[in-house]
């Protein structure tokens, strides 16, 4: 997702045209994701990928054909010996919405190249259908302008935007509305380990973030950290495992020089407090302070190493996912709400 965003970014400033393309509705196609992304840059050229081969076929005439205040709706069908060239478990249409990168407000692509959760908003069918987008981050704050007629419903559609940003995973919804139906996108980066210490516990926790499709780098030293956020980006999870007053004072202070949704300290409740006494006298403010999950990870129960891992990454999950990681049994409304 950042590749793209960054060709968008590098397009619209040589002054080219780009176009962007996602599947905004399925039928069949079991196994094909519906959260990717492409765009056609002013030369034709396709970045990312959407449906294979067959995608860039009907969409590549498309892309060049379409107005330049307008939006299209192209659809796609893969059916035959075509299944099982592409690797898909059967076939299906997908109808694919083409937008012109203009209309975009340029804050979407600096959210998403830098790993950032963000959504859009665009109104794609009815009185106030416009190629005109919101690009909306993780806080509600949004960027852009839906066309005049869609004024009215902005605000309720950003509080959509920022909802579904909440459920910690790609998305997309339709929202009806007076001005018309908009179509509500969400990417929500996944999250990227970055722990800090040795031992059993670091593979155990790599093992654990694996199972879930989420990439770790691990260091013993303070000087590789920097390195290892800026990697990571605004979904970075630091988790220090160091008990070494050398290594785990100034990687939390590190981490918490950065906006990043989790930091969590492993050690027992008299470790913490004397990490907290050496991170207060680094100029560390006491709000800050907050941030740090300590002792690390949820109360299960677990002593050995994948039992604790486990425990970790459950919370740095609750965190991604804006949950507070109650049984379910003590909740009430929708389950996925």
């Amino acid at each position: 997702m950042e590749q793209v965003a960054e060709v968008v970014r590098r397009s619209l400033a040589s002054g080219e045209r780009p176009v962007v393309g996602r599947v905004i509705d399925l039928k069949g196609f079991s196994t094909l994701p519906v959260d990717e992304l492409i765009a056609i840059d002013g030369k034709g050229r396709f970045h990312g990928d959407l449906l294979g081969r067959r995608g860039a076929e009907a969409l590549g005439a498309a892309a060049r054909d379409l107005p330049g205040g307008g939006l299209a709706t192209v659809a796609v069908e893969i059916h035959g010996p075509e299944v099982k060239e592409l690797g898909l478990a059967c076939g299906g249409r997908a109808d694919v919405l083409l937008q012109p990168a203009s209309y975009i407000p340029e804050r979407l692509w600096a959210l998403l190249a830098e790993r950032s959760p963000a959504a859009m908003v665009t109104v794609i069918d009815g009185p106030a259908a416009s190629p005109s987008a919101l690009a909306v981050d993780r806080d509600g704050r949004s960027w852009g302008m839906l066309a005049a007629g869609a004024a009215a419903v902005a605000d309720r559609l950003v509080d959509e935007a920022r909802s579904l940003i909440g459920e910690g995973r790609n998305a997309k919804r339709r929202v009806e509305t007076d001005a018309g139906v908009a179509l509500v996108e969400a990417w929500v980066p996944t999250p990227r380990l970055v722990v800090v210490g040795s031992g059993e516990m670091v593979g155990a926790i790599d093992a654990q973030a694996r199972l879930l499709g989420w990439e770790t780098v691990a260091t013993e030293s303070v000087d590789d950290v920097e390195g290892m956020l800026d990697w990571a980006g605004a979904t970075a999870a630091l988790v220090v495992l160091s008990h070494d007053p050398h290594v785990d004072a100034p990687v939390l202070a590190a981490g918490l020089s950065r906006p990043i949704p989790y930091i969590g300290a492993m050690g027992s409740r008299s470790t913490q407090s004397r990490r907290l006494d050496r991170l207060a006298a680094m100029g560390v403010a006491e709000e800050q302070l907050r941030r740090i999950h300590r002792p690390i990870g949820l109360n299960l129960g677990g002593r050995r190493a994948p039992e604790v891992a486990l425990a970790i990454v459950a919370e740095i999950l609750a965190v991604h996912c804006g949950r507070d990681a109650k049984p379910l049994t003590e909740t009430v409304g929708s389950i996925h709400g």
